[in-house]
């Protein structure tokens, strides 16, 4: 199983100190400061066209030894229909769903005690996404920005008929962004046209942003 890892950058630093200290075989591919997240994880893809598996991996996640035997197994688990995967996101009830450690707090986040490995997802957080290369998949770059795009690959994965699912993969997110952060009018413009796309097929246009209390979102405010 030939693996690659592609990143985003915008923070060299947060690029050296916390991902490129994780235990990652073979080459780091990587954009910069890219126009949208769309646009930036295409050219990604593009790059690790030969691959069985890319992994989209946000710059401030650490991987630690045995990582990604871990992935193998869960990914042996999956049906052939798979496409994308993630290691935390919601799942088809809209409960958050996996195992990480958001560094910013001392609990780890673990749902194993109502959850078994691997799930079926109805969204992810976009801290980590992985994709089956074998589906031809590529983002819809009409989503603009950085956020948002762990719904959309759900979305667009089951437009095309195939499935998406949570692994059991544990990882340590050094998350940058606030607590205080709440979505602002550009990210309510764009789940308004997701949802309006996709809700009619589907009736669930989900995000780890919306949560019921307790709150516990990787990327945004708790």
């Amino acid at each position: 199983m030939k693996i690659g890892f592609g990143v985003m950058v915008n923070d060299a630093y947060r690029l050296n100190t916390v991902l490129k200290k994780s235990d990652l075989p073979g080459e780091l591919n990587y954009i910069i400061n890219p126009e949208s997240a769309t646009k930036g994880l295409n050219q990604l893809l593009d790059i690790m066209e030969g691959s069985d598996i890319a992994v989209l991996t946000h710059q401030d996640m650490y991987y630690r030894q045995g990582w990604l035997g871990k992935v193998k197994e869960q990914i042996k688990l999956l049906p052939d229909s798979w496409v994308v995967a993630g290691i935390i996101g919601k799942d088809m009830e809209g409960r958050m769903c996996g195992r990480l450690h958001d560094m910013r707090i001392v609990q780890h986040f673990d749902s194993s005690d109502i959850h078994s490995f691997p799930q079926p997802a109805s969204c992810f957080d976009e801290c980590v996404i992985i994709v089956n290369m074998k589906k031809d998949f590529r983002f819809d770059e009409s989503l603009a920005g950085f956020d948002l795009y762990g719904t959309l690959c759900v979305l667009q994965t089951w437009e095309m008929g195939g499935t998406a699912w949570i692994i059991d993969a544990f990882a340590e997110h050094y998350c940058m962004r606030p607590f205080s952060w709440f979505p602002d009018e550009d990210f309510k413009r764009r789940y308004k046209m997701l949802y309006d796309r996709f809700n009619e097929k589907f009736k669930k246009v989900d995000s780890t942003v919306f949560v019921s209390k307790p709150r516990f979102e990787t990327s945004a405010a708790m």
